[in-house]
């Protein structure tokens, strides 16, 4: 769950971190985990062909001997490709893992990464609770489970079972019919954009996911504070938000949450990873949500490749908002992570409540280059928040010029 602290700030900080991170990239300084790219450099120089923009032939394939590469855009992947990456490659993407947890930046971190017609890799280093990690290792999504939920609204409201232009309390259970969701519309709850407030979740001692508050979705709202702004006129990021989804769900299909998405948007047998622990309304924030990295990873691939989602809802999902006061850019549960890539960049990161310590997750898709990175990463437990989540964006973007290589 993300901390609303550092959700605003956050945008400039790695706008700043960004520019600082492609400088330090070009101009090999040797200072901090930057220590990572440098090693990806090296590894990437040696087994890599040099100057050459178009990808390599997948092994296997047929070389048409065409010099064109391959484009990709948002919405128009290729099917998922059957193969494994390159020995070399795969082997860059495993040293940068491991560097990271002999370098003590992670108790450990599980990772996958995706290329549209190369092939896929998985893998893990370091530790969780003292057990080792490997590729087959479940981590929590925390907010990375949102996109989840956002796709199977959007995929109802293809099906014509709603309206993102309805207002939600028009599709709460009979359960709710005390609670107006602030006058929102299912748009704006989806955008983080209906005022309707947090349950105490950013607090001096940290946040917590609705689920650790209350036993019910139910009893979530019967907690909530009265709303303070207006729907629509700004965007505040609130878990609550996607707890009301959930039941909006839930009350659409006669369903609990978890077997509407298994039967749906989860359907593909390759996301059976993809696991919920909790299976009522309560989870649809992401709490008790798990993945294996290849599972999480399938997903942004499915998802923002154009699987999922009609044309028109992908979109959707992605059309971001800028508010007027700070960088943050939200669509209909997907961040605009461009700053960190230098290329088109969407898809999610979410990290642990202060009862559930000690994680971080980002989900990465670069559209234009047909490349998926997930990243989930045990770190202490310090308050050195920041300090971790930088390092998390980092990774993903060591693991992406890695398998650039």
């Amino acid at each position: 769950m993300t901390n609303k602290r550092t959700h605003s700030a956050r945008r400039g900080e790695m706008d700043e971190a960004g520019k600082a991170d492609r400088r330090l990239r070009t101009s090999a300084t040797t200072h901090g985990v930057i220590r990572i790219v440098s090693i990806l450099a090296f590894v990437a120089a040696a087994c890599s062909p040099s100057s050459t923009p178009a990808s390599p032939p997948r092994e296997g394939s047929a070389d048409t001997g065409s010099d064109t590469p391959r484009t990709y855009a948002l919405g128009e992947f290729p099917p998922f490709p059957d193969g494994s990456l390159p020995g070399s490659t795969a082997e860059a993407l495993q040293a940068t893992l491991d560097t990271t947890v002999e370098e003590g930046t992670f108790t450990g971190v599980t990772a996958a990464v995706i290329v549209a017609d190369r092939g896929s890799w998985a893998g893990a280093a370091g530790s969780l609770d003292g057990i080792p990690l490997t590729q087959d290792s479940r981590s929590p999504t925390h907010d990375a489970g949102k996109t989840v939920v956002a796709a199977q609204v959007l995929r109802l409201v293809e099906d014509g079972l709603l309206g993102l232009d309805d207002r939600a309390s028009e599709h709460l259970p009979p359960e709710l019919s005390f609670f107006d969701a602030n006058g929102a519309t299912i748009r704006q709850v989806l955008a983080m954009r209906s005022g309707i407030p947090g349950l105490n979740e950013f607090t001096p001692e940290g946040s917590y996911f609705p689920a650790e508050r209350a036993p019910t979705a139910v009893k979530v709202f019967r907690k909530l504070p009265e709303p303070k702004v207006r729907p629509g006129s700004k965007t505040d990021y609130a878990s609550t938000n996607y707890v009301l989804l959930g039941t909006i769900i839930e009350h659409a299909t006669g369903r609990p949450l978890a077997e509407v998405l298994r039967s749906d948007v989860l359907s593909n047998p390759a996301l059976d990873g993809l696991v919920y622990t909790v299976e009522d309304a309560l989870a649809a924030d992401g709490y008790g949500v798990e993945s294996t990295p290849g599972s999480l990873a399938r997903w942004g691939y499915e998802l923002y490749g154009g699987s999922v989602l009609s044309d028109a809802s992908l979109r959707e999902m992605t059309d971001f908002y800028q508010d007027p006061c700070c960088d943050m850019r939200y669509g209909l549960g997907a961040w605009d992570l461009s700053v960190s890539y230098g290329t088109l960049a969407v898809g999610h990161e979410g990290e642990n409540s202060v009862a559930t310590c000690c994680s971080l997750i980002r989900l990465v898709a670069l559209p234009e280059e047909g490349v998926v990175i997930s990243v989930q990463a045990n770190t202490a437990a310090t308050d050195q928040y920041d300090t971790y989540y930088n390092q998390v964006v980092r990774l993903t973007q060591v693991l992406m010029d890695a398998a650039r290589g």
